[in-house]
């Protein structure tokens, strides 16, 4: 009995080791596909004396989640604790470009055309690693 529960916990674990990189692929589609939203519908919210975008959801997601560099170590290592797919290292790779495109264009003024395509291609390539992600989830690597 005792041995059982423990191969369930660590199946639980593998399980939930391969899934998080995906997951953190979701939270950046609610961010980039409320960004849209709230491009084209112009709305807007002043934060710290600055004009931003409102995106109730994601300051919701951000109160208990903070995706950043750290978020990044632990996600690799689980990843290669576990022998994730490729898929999944995958996913972390676009994450750390994510996070370092999100960093450099804080410093930078775009064109509205130039955003639109950015968010735009965000949410198809973070929506295709969930997607990759819930494949996974229902099949083999």
């Amino acid at each position: 009995m005792n041995k059982n529960i423990i191969h369930k916990a660590r199946v639980l674990l593998i399980e939930t080791g391969k899934m998080l990189p995906f997951v953190v692929c979701f939270v950046v589609v609610i961010s980039y596909t409320e960004c849209l939203c709230s491009l084209l519908m112009e709305s807007y919210a002043e934060y710290e004396g600055s004009v931003v975008l409102n995106k109730p959801i994601s300051w919701f997601i951000g109160q208990y989640f903070e995706y950043n560099v750290i978020t990044l170590i632990i996600l690799l290592t689980i990843s290669v604790a576990v022998e994730t797919c490729v898929w999944n290292k995958l996913a972390i790779v676009y994450l750390a470009i994510q996070l370092a495109e999100k960093e450099y264009f804080i410093t930078v003024e775009l064109y509205p055309e130039y955003v639109y395509a950015i968010v735009i291609a965000n949410i198809i390539v973070s929506g295709f690693f969930v997607w990759k992600g819930i494949k996974i989830l229902y099949s083999k690597c």
